[in-house]
């Protein structure tokens, strides 16, 4: 329907201004859209939010995108949403010659009633784009429409989510949704004193790891006496449960799934025994009888989603300490292993893993002597292909975010349930303390959400000049007192490698400073690195009474 010139009354931006005497300059469409024929300001007069806004009539603060705000209320069948509903929350759709809804348009508001932006939606590539301004800033999507207080308020992570819970409620209940998923913090603080008047308040975002993520930050700002957090279920949104005709199991979730926001450090029952099941069913996994006690240590070896730190200073082996795990972990375990070697290259690490297999040091071996059919056939038996993956990028230096989205491709594409990065110093090497600890906290939240184990291999400071060689901390650690805080283990190897003994230049010592999970500390025993195999075995301290084996050090 075209629109039609319904009236003209006084513009109350004229009048504000002591102008339009005549009372007639605001011109009122059949639409609800008013233009100004004195001062050329577009709005509508519509009284949204009479309850919350007291029956303002909304403007639109930048008239040089109104007219993008076109279209009708059109019911959306595929999304089963009702007219009536695209009608209260304002969202005007197009469509093409041929009757098909091309674009959705939504209204954004800023604090004081004002629409001063759309979103656009091309359904055609599902992309959107904003005319005017839609920040963070503005109200909630849909805030406008329902008075302040009352008991409950749900919040949700799209505009036609809004819709399509509003209708599973049966519109008797307000539902909003949050601008930006990545500025959901800002959206919800921006309204805290709108949000905070309901006396329930359930977040129900997007069931994907951002949205779980978002929750999460969200539910403090709200506390725990208000807050509630909804995990679906069934599908991954509420235009999901709609379009698929599950209102009736969307409304149960919402009724009986939402559970109370607990702070963090207390834990309900419930929680309590998922915890205590969780320990139960931890999969550890062993590390190489040659790391002395270590297993001991941890009661069984490494556990899933644990992070790992190996300190040493340089030169003392500890790129020979990861070959040995990895190809402990292919050999004896049902482990698939992802390796960022971000110093040695590819071909490097190959060698030093075969010449673990073949308990042949490579290195000391004439290339044209090499068995190359040989080596391949046994090494394919212990699947070196498919439980190892490698990866260098050859510069001696990695992106941080290639880094962790390479890991997570690793840990979900090719199924990796460990990884090893040698050396976590070259990796971090041009970050300030603030973004290494970015750094940390990526991999906590990566260990934690995947279940894999993390093993870094990091650098110490330069010791000074005539220390003991097992002279060492986790306080040692080059970079940042970050890594060694984040990790779950910290475990320090260290060897006298200028030792005129052969044995004692090979031995090396391990002590474990921290292991949150056991609590067990101290001396692990001592490895030996055997130079013409190539491997690690159990060893003895080869020096027990040339210096203080429990000195603190």
């Amino acid at each position: 329907m075209d629109n039609e010139l319904v009236r003209k009354e006084q513009c109350p931006d004229c009048k504000s201004k002591g102008k339009d005497t005549s009372k007639d300059n605001l011109a009122v469409y059949s639409d609800g859209q008013t233009h100004c024929f004195a001062c050329g300001e577009h709005g509508f007069t519509e009284h949204r939010g009479s309850e919350a806004l007291g029956g303002v009539k909304v403007k639109i603060k930048n008239s040089e995108w109104m007219h993008d705000y076109r279209g009708e209320f059109y019911s959306l069948p595929d999304r089963k949403l009702r007219a009536e509903t695209l009608e209260k929350f304002k969202i005007k759709c197009e469509k093409d010659p041929k009757g098909n809804v091309i674009k959705h348009h939504y209204p954004y508001h800023n604090q004081k009633g004002e629409m001063v932006g759309i979103k656009t939606r091309i359904v055609a590539n599902k992309s959107f784009s904003g005319k005017g301004d839609t920040t963070n800033a503005n109200m909630l999507f849909g805030q406008s429409l329902f008075r302040s207080g009352g008991k409950f308020l749900t919040i949700v992570e799209g505009e036609l989510d809004a819709c399509s819970a509003y209708e599973m409620f049966g519109s008797r209940w307000p539902v909003v949704s949050i601008n930006n998923g990545a500025h959901a913090v800002k959206n919800i603080k921006n309204n805290l004193e709108w949000v905070d008047s309901f006396e329930t308040v359930v977040i129900c975002f997007d069931n994907d790891e951002a949205g779980r993520e978002s929750a999460k930050q969200v539910a403090p700002i709200l506390g725990p006496n208000k807050c509630k957090i909804l995990t679906l279920a069934k599908h991954k949104d509420a235009s999901d449960y709609l379009s698929s005709g599950d209102t009736k199991a969307f409304y149960d979730e919402w009724w009986n799934d939402a559970k109370d926001y607990i702070v963090s450090g207390v834990a309900t029952v419930d929680e309590m025994r998922e915890a205590l099941l969780d320990y139960k069913n931890t999969e550890l996994m062993p590390l190489p009888e040659s790391f002395g006690d270590l297993n001991h240590m941890m009661r069984g070896g490494i556990a899933r989603g644990e992070l790992i730190s190996i300190i040493a200073h340089t030169s003392i082996g500890k790129t020979t300490i990861l070959n040995e795990l990895i190809y402990h972990f292919a050999t004896n375990t049902k482990e698939r292993i992802g390796c960022f070697m971000v110093e040695d290259n590819i071909d490097e690490t190959i060698r030093k893993v075969v010449s673990v297999h073949t308990a042949v040091n490579l290195q000391l071996v004439e290339p044209k002597q090499l068995n190359v059919d040989s080596i391949m056939k046994s090494a394919v038996k212990i699947g070196f292909g498919t439980k190892i993956q490698l990866h260098n990028d050859g510069g001696g230096s990695i992106d941080i975010d290639e880094m962790f989205s390479k890991i997570r491709y690793f840990v979900k594409g090719l199924g990796c349930t460990i990884i090893l990065v040698d050396p976590l110093h070259t990796a971090i090497k041009n970050l300030s303390n603030e973004n290494i600890e970015e750094v940390m906290d990526r991999f906590i939240k990566l260990c934690k959400e995947t279940k894999v184990a993390v093993i870094l291999s990091t650098h110490t400071r330069k010791p000074d000049d005539g220390a003991h060689p097992h002279k060492i901390s986790e306080y040692d650690v080059k970079g940042s007192g970050a890594i060694p805080q984040a990790c779950h283990a910290n475990i320090l190897f260290s060897r006298d490698k200028l030792a005129e003994d052969e044995y004692t230049k090979n031995s090396t010592r391990i002590r474990v400073p921290k292991l949150r999970r056991t609590g067990q500390t101290g001396e692990a025993g001592w490895a030996y690195f055997n130079p013409e195999t190539a491997r690690l075995e159990k060893g003895v301290n080869p020096d027990v009474g040339g210096w203080n084996n429990d000195a603190d050090f």
